[in-house]
């Protein structure tokens, strides 16, 4: 009886949703020393706006992504920073409208602090091949890659 409620229990968390967390991605969250992708801009007294164009990097993702039979820029980008926050801190979330256009996505808040750990989230994934495919994984799984 004891196996089978371990089972039944085992089975619940593995169905729960739950993404498993990324230490690395967790501890980028307050490094300051991992600088920011993208370009942090202070749009309205209370509002900031995050934007980030693969495209235009050196080390630019656009046609490994489109091999992947992805769109390449902004919508997929969307998913990755998604897949991203989903494996450090998913409040991150909360307070974060994605706009994304052909080539970028723009990231808009009320609160700077999210945008700065979003950018280095951004910088993470762009550096860790791993935690790239991982982030496009959880993306796919939700529905949010494109």
């Amino acid at each position: 009886m004891k196996q089978i409620f371990i089972f039944f229990v085992f089975i619940v968390t593995s169905c729960s949703g739950q993404t498993e967390k990324n230490q690395k991605l967790i501890n980028s969250l307050t490094n300051k020393k991992i600088a920011i992708r993208g370009n942090l801009l202070k749009v309205k007294e209370t509002e900031f706006r995050l934007d980030y164009y693969d495209s235009s990097e050196k080390d630019s993702h656009y046609q490994f992504l489109e091999s992947k039979g992805y769109q390449g820029g902004g919508p997929s980008w969307v998913g990755i920073i998604y897949g991203a926050i989903k494996m450090s801190d998913s409040k991150l979330l909360d307070d974060v409208r994605f706009d994304d256009e052909a080539d970028g996505v723009a990231i808009w808040s009320s609160d700077k602090v999210k945008l700065e750990k979003i950018g280095r989230l951004i910088s993470i994934v762009k550096t860790d091949k791993k935690i790239l495919m991982q982030a496009i994984r959880i993306a796919e799984q939700d529905g949010q890659m494109e």
